[in-house]
């Protein structure tokens, strides 16, 4: 039910907006080029509600080049696997046309794994399309849409579908120089069913089990520097949860399920967490 009712906000959005094409068109033309360089220090790295760290630190650095709406961008993070993999690579190409007050990104993504252990690899490629809208000068809305062929290389189709908002919070009591903003997400994962030849559930035509995950958090801002303090869940149950994630430290007495967890094994990769995040961001134009 979610995807169709974000592939229709994105429609509508674009032609709402198709009036200002023009103008922003030639702006668009004229923009200089922009690098964007960054760097982060995680509790835990968490992506679409499961934790990609096995609940431990991790850190991350990030690069960002577009010129007009072309952009292209790498992001490396340290994971925790139970393939091992030394790090996260993840390389993005697309578009960012902006329209008004709405702007929207078309392009694909490709997550890399290298240096991981036994016969399973998880590279694969995923495709986007995301909205963000300027509702008023404090709040963004904001709507994403991605689909992977053969997401973990398990042979599994992936959709993902999401929505988010950020809100600007009243800074008159804050120290001079800070800012700090309130936002959250909520998103709805769908998968087929792994192939013959195997993936994280080790099986032949499994199913992967769908899943809604959920995020809120407040973000402090001062200079290059930010600060964010996040919540996290999914409704993902633990035997389910080791179905994804194949997670190494998964322990038994969950509810067996003969199609993808004969043993009941359950993983606390995918509950609740709190964590923070400690980053910069620094664009050399503003450094000038």
């Amino acid at each position: 039910m979610l995807r169709p009712a974000v592939l229709a906000w994105l429609v509508v959005s674009a032609c709402a907006a198709r009036g200002e094409e023009t103008t922003a068109s030639a702006s668009a033309a004229t923009q200089q080029l922009r690098v964007t360089t960054g760097a982060l220090l995680q509790t835990d790295y968490i992506y679409r509600g499961i934790s990609y760290s096995a609940h431990q630190p991790s850190v991350g650095a990030y690069v960002d080049v577009q010129q007009g709406w072309l952009y292209a961008w790498t992001n490396f993070n340290s994971v925790n696997f139970s393939t091992r993999p030394a790090v996260e690579m993840t390389m993005a190409l697309g578009v960012r046309p902006v329209f008004g007050t709405f702007e929207f990104d078309f392009g694909a993504a490709y997550y890399y794994y290298p240096g991981e252990f036994g016969p399973d690899r998880s590279n694969y490629w995923e495709s986007h399309a995301t909205v963000s809208h300027k509702l008023t000068e404090k709040l963004t809305l904001g709507a994403t849409v991605t689909y992977a062929p053969n997401v973990w290389l398990s042979g599994a189709w992936g959709w993902y579908a999401g929505s988010s908002f950020a809100l600007a919070l009243p800074d008159e009591f804050l120290p001079s120089g800070f800012t700090w903003s309130l936002s959250g997400d909520v998103g709805r994962a769908l998968f087929g069913n792994t192939s013959l030849s195997g993936g994280r559930t080790g099986g032949g035509g499994l199913p992967l089990p769908a899943y809604t995950n959920w995020r809120t958090g407040v973000t402090f801002n001062y200079s290059l520097f930010k600060l964010a303090l996040n919540y996290t869940d999914t409704n993902l149950s633990k035997e389910g949860c080791y179905v994804l994630t194949g997670d190494l430290a998964a322990i038994p007495g969950g509810i067996a399920n003969p199609d993808n967890n004969p043993l009941g094994l359950r993983s606390a990769l995918c509950g609740a967490t709190f964590s923070a995040t400690l980053g910069f961001e620094f664009r050399p134009e503003n450094a000038r």
